[in-house]
C-alpha cells in the first residue's frame, strides 16, 4: 500500500492522521497516513527508505520545516519564498519540497472572513509556520509587522515594517490581526506567547497552534470579547493541498 505521513518530533497529538485518512477515503484511495515521529539523528535513515517503504510522500512539522530542504533536490516557488517546507512529494526518487501552509493560511483567512489588505499585522515567531504566514500575507499586501527572540533571522524577513523582540510587546492595539506562530500555546506549552495589558475592541486573534483547541492566547481573546481564530482551519486546507500535490504527481485518478 502507498503511504504518506507526517514528519515531526513528539507530534503524538497530531490531527493529521485523521483528517488525511477521511479526506483519502473520500476519494476512495488506498493510501495510509501514519506519524513518522523522529529524532534528528534518524532523519537520513527515513529519507534513504522512502522507495523501500512505498512512501509517496510526507508532511513535515515542528522543528524540521527548515531542515528538511537539505535532504530534497527541488523546491517549488512558494517554498523557496517561504525558506520552509511542509509538504514533499516523492517520484521517481525524487523529493520535491512545497508549502502549502501558505495556501492553507490564506484560505482560512478567507474561511473565516477576515480581510488583511493594507491593514497592520502582527506576526508572533520567526520559524517555518511564522515564514509561511510572513509569505502568505507579503501576497495579501498586509502591512507586516513582526516579534521574535533571534537577532540573526531579522534579515529574513526584508518586507516587515517593524521587528521587535517577544518580551516587549504588551499592546496589540495598533494591529488588526495578531498571529502566534510561536510553540507557545501547543498543548505541549500551553503559555501565552506574549503578555497582553492593552488591546482593542477590534483586534483578531489567530493561533497556528491547534491543540488545544483553546489555547492561553484564545482564551484570553475570548474572555475580553476579541475574534479569535484556530489552526484547525489552516491545518485542513493545507492538508488538501497536500493531497492534490500527492496525488497529481502520480497520477492516482
Amino acid at each position: 500500500m502507498r503511504k504518506t505521513g507526517l514528519l515531526g518530533r513528539r507530534i503524538s497529538y497530531s490531527k493529521s492522521p485523521e483528517i488525511h485518512t477521511r479526506l483519502f477515503e473520500k476519494k476512495r484511495l488506498m493510501i495510509s497516513y501514519e506519524l513518522f515521529d523522529l529524532p534528528r539523528e534518524n532523519i537520513q535513515k527515513f529519507i534513504d527508505n522512502l522507495t523501500q517503504n512505498e512512501i509517496i510522500g510526507f508532511n513535515v512539522t515542528i522543528p524540521y520545516k527548515e531542515e528538511i530542504i537539505g535532504y530534497l533536490h527541488e523546491l517549488d516557488s512558494t517554498a523557496l519564498e517561504c525558506g520552509a517546507v511542509n509538504t514533499v512529494v516523492i517520484k521517481n526518487g525524487w523529493r520535491i519540497g512545497y508549502n502549502t501552509d501558505v495556501f492553507g493560511f490564506m484560505q482560512s483567512l478567507e474561511d473565516n472572513r477576515i480581510s488583511v489588505e493594507g491593514k497592520d499585522v502582527l506576526i508572533l515567531g520567526s520559524g517555518g509556520a511564522a515564514k509561511a504566514v510572513y509569505t502568505a500575507l507579503v501576497k495579501m499586501d498586509a502591512r507586516i509587522h513582526m516579534a521574535f527572540r533571534s537577532e540573526t533571522r531579522r534579515k529574513e524577513f526584508p518586507k516587515a515594517l517593524s521587528i521587535r523582540p517577544l518580551d516587549t510587546v504588551t499592546d496589540i492595539r495598533p494591529f488588526a490581526l495578531v498571529i502566534n506562530a510561536t510553540k507557545l500555546g501547543n498543548i505541549q506549552q500551553d503559555e501565552m506567547p506574549i503578555e497582553i495589558k492593552e488591546y482593542s475592541k477590534d483586534n483578531i486573534l489567530y493561533d497556528l497552534n491547534y491543540e488545544p483547541l483553546h489555547s492561553s492566547f484564545l482564551r484570553f481573546g475570548s474572555s475580553v470579547g476579541l475574534q479569535v481564530v484556530n489552526g484547525e482551519s489552516m491545518l485542513y486546507n493545507q492538508a488538501r493541498k497536500s493531497q492534490e500535490l500527492w496525488i497529481d504527481a502520480f497520477n492516482i485518478f
